[in-house]
């Protein structure tokens, strides 16, 4: 039973039992079977501490769900650095390609001043330097939209509705995971639907349920594989799907890959985390995750979002 369902329960309960209480110390009362005034009484005494222990059970209860969101809060945001780290060399490796041709048109830009240009040159260097500054200038751009992407993503915050491309949501993520998924030779074909509408929901909890799902496609395709990812609109409904070569995923396990620390992967290389708080996000989002697998063909995990919340 749930905390939400538990509190509905005794909250009725708190209402209906001093009433029934009521009804049946009266009904004695009015046809002469309690004797005295007494045994009314008593019923009223018992009725209110009935009401006195429902009313505290009903504040336990709350006190009970306030702190369990507060640790499904903890739990998405400790699993988001996890995914983060997992793709830390990936990365490093995106920032850094950025920084090297940095440090290499710097260096250009530096002999060509260096050197003492004629005036039949000067237009030369000048176009040079130039060159090199608008290189300097995209890839300094390139880190920041980096950074600004990993900031947004590990950020604690509040859930916020507004407009969110499912699209460039996936895009973002897919060129995290990418650095990792290259040297593997997995090959990930993009389908998007350039007509998907946008979607009112919180963009920063979005990239990281495709960030979660994205990682386990990799770590299940290992070597050697392709990933899918076709976005589509299905009756109101923004559709993602994530369809891997891997393994599969066995009938039993499929019954228990969203139960929290369940994982089939080797000891220290998962924590059963992503799944299920990536279940939780979309739950709360208003939409489910639909999962398709054959031992042996793959997995295909689908994240259906309302258009509108």
């Amino acid at each position: 039973m749930s905390l939400t369902y538990a509190r509905r329960v005794v909250m009725l309960g708190r209402s209906a039992y001093p009433v029934s209480c009521l009804a049946v110390g009266a009904a004695a009362w009015f046809h002469g079977r309690t004797g005295d005034s007494m045994a009314l009484a008593a019923v009223l005494a018992v009725a209110g501490g009935m009401w006195l222990l429902l009313w505290a059970s009903a504040r336990w209860l709350d006190q009970a769900a306030a702190e369990r969101t507060e640790m499904g809060d903890q739990l998405i945001q400790s699993q988001r650095v996890l995914a983060l780290g997992e793709l830390s060399t990936g990365i490093a490796h995106e920032i850094n390609n950025p920084l090297n041709i940095i440090l290499q048109e710097a260096e250009l830009m530096r002999y060509n001043l260096a050197a003492t240009p004629t005036p039949d040159t000067l237009p030369e260097v000048l176009e040079e330097v130039r060159t090199s500054l608008n290189v300097i200038y995209a890839q300094v751009s390139r880190c920041s939209d980096i950074t600004h992407k990993l900031l947004d993503l590990a950020r604690n915050r509040k859930p916020v509705s507004q407009p969110a491309d499912i699209n460039q949501l996936v895009e973002d993520m897919l060129e995290l995971v990418e650095r990792e998924s290259g040297p593997r030779q997995i090959h990930i074909h993009r389908r998007p639907d350039p007509e998907l509408p946008t979607v009112i929901s919180d963009p920063p909890l979005l990239r990281q349920v495709f960030l979660n799902l994205l990682i386990n496609a990799v770590q299940a395709v290992d070597r050697d594989g392709d990933i899918f990812i076709t976005t589509y609109r299905d009756a109101g409904m923004a559709c993602t799907e994530i369809r891997d070569t891997g393994p599969g995923i066995t009938q039993e396990n499929r019954e228990r890959i969203f139960n929290p620390f369940f994982t089939t992967k080797a000891p220290g290389q998962g924590t059963g985390l992503g799944l299920s708080v990536s279940l939780r996000i979309i739950n709360e989002l208003g939409g489910d995750i639909h999962v398709e697998s054959t031992p042996g063909k793959g997995a295909s995990f689908t994240v259906r979002i309302p258009l509108k919340r």
